[in-house]
């Protein structure tokens, strides 16, 4: 809505923009114009209400006509809160309770080369996985953390920042962890997960290493790896390959795998990946793993099975293995509509795809119950936000 001691025509001098906003989705909802029908000394108010059942978030900006155009402020107003009026660039955050969940509304202003652009998020805090000591739960979390240097973009700043989000889990498998700055995250990882692989080194010179470790809250055992003998593409840029740990969980042994496969969609790489799922297994086998013991086997697959569901049988069974029940989000795990570095140049283009996976082994032991979620880990700290 629009206030004030005088009246722009909407439509001509501003406009109201997106109506809907899907949830972790980004959109222009407002437009104004900042000279054209501007009175001098005259103010105009506009009042931008993002509302889901009965919460509410109102994104706020006061304008002021000057002879030469006009001066801007902004702010948020909450149910319980509201900000004061703000006109610089800094980040300002106001706690909250949004759809029932624990929230924060933020703005920033930021410089465009001409007038500022107000950038607003109404962002649910991570829900912190609670620690289970139980012998008998075993809570994975598999993550490619797209650290590749040269094309990923603020790879030191959002590996100090993910560990303030991976609390409680007992292990957590990564991918694409690349970058010099992963030596600072395991480290900071090393409080809650002091057991840590090494990671996976091929025979030869390459570009990259494997980008694979495997942290646990409890002790590592045994490692064994293997480096992929084949590639294509610019994968060969890299030790590409799977990463085997045992685990003892209060005296019970779990099994867990790491990988990374083949990438891209081309018939030698679809090929490739089911023969590297056979090498998986055929590690996993040579362990001699007593079948009263768990095997899981996780990572980014690269099978998208959106768009390959026959790949994706052929992975469960050239794996022999079994998914679980997928619960909350299940859309996708790499979604340039939701995720800014999933679009980005060098990385997935536009496609949604459903690439990374926690399975379990059929030919060992079986779990009573099990679930997959897909957590969207999100952050309004400063060097990341709106990223």
């Amino acid at each position: 809505s629009q206030t004030g001691t005088h009246i722009l025509q909407q439509g001509n001098e501003w406009a109201q923009e997106a109506t809907q906003i899907a949830p972790y989705e980004t959109k222009r909802v407002l437009r104004i114009n900042r000279y054209t029908g501007l009175k001098s000394g005259k103010t105009y108010n506009f009042d931008t209400v993002v509302s889901t059942g009965n919460s509410q978030v109102t994104l706020k900006q006061t304008m002021t006509g000057t002879w030469s155009g006009s001066t801007i402020k902004h702010g948020i107003q909450t149910a319980t809160t509201t900000s004061p009026w703000y006109s610089d660039r800094d980040i300002h955050r106001i706690n909250t309770t949004y759809a029932g969940l624990s929230a924060q509304a933020a703005v920033k202003a930021e410089y465009t080369g001409g007038y500022d652009d107000f950038h607003y998020t109404i962002h649910q805090n991570t829900v912190q996985e609670p620690v289970s000591s139980s012998a008998d739960e075993l809570k994975v979390l598999t993550y490619n953390v797209y650290a590749l240097p040269m094309v990923a973009s603020k790879i030191s700043e959002r590996l100090a920042e993910l560990p303030n989000h991976l609390n409680g889990y007992d292990v957590i498998m990564m991918q694409e962890a690349f970058a010099s700055s992963r030596t600072g995250m395991l480290n900071q990882l090393a409080q809650q997960y002091p057991y840590q692989t090494h990671i996976p080194v091929g025979s030869g010179y390459n570009l990259f290493d494997s980008g694979l470790v495997i942290v646990s809250r409890y002790p590592i055992v045994k490692t064994a790896q293997l480096i992929y003998p084949d590639c294509t593409g610019t994968d060969c840029f890299a030790d590409k390959g799977v990463l085997y740990a045992e685990i003892i969980k209060n005296g019970k042994a779990y099994h867990v795998t790491s990988t990374h496969t083949a990438s891209f969609d081309t018939d030698e790489a679809r090929a490739l990946r089911q023969v590297q799922f056979q090498q998986i297994r055929q590690l996993v086998n040579q362990q001699n793993i007593p079948s009263f013991d768990a095997v899981l086997m996780g990572g980014d697959f690269n099978v998208n099975k959106l768009l390959w569901p026959q790949d994706y049988q052929n992975m469960l069974t050239n794996l022999n293995a079994t998914a679980a029940p997928s619960t909350g989000y299940t859309a996708s795990t790499f979604d340039p509509r939701v995720n800014k570095l999933a679009g980005a140049a060098g990385s997935g283009g536009t496609a949604v795809e459903y690439l990374d996976y926690v399975v379990a082994s059929n030919t060992h032991r079986q779990p009573t119950q099990s679930r997959n979620d897909v957590r969207i880990l999100r952050t309004t700290a400063d060097p990341l936000y709106m990223t």
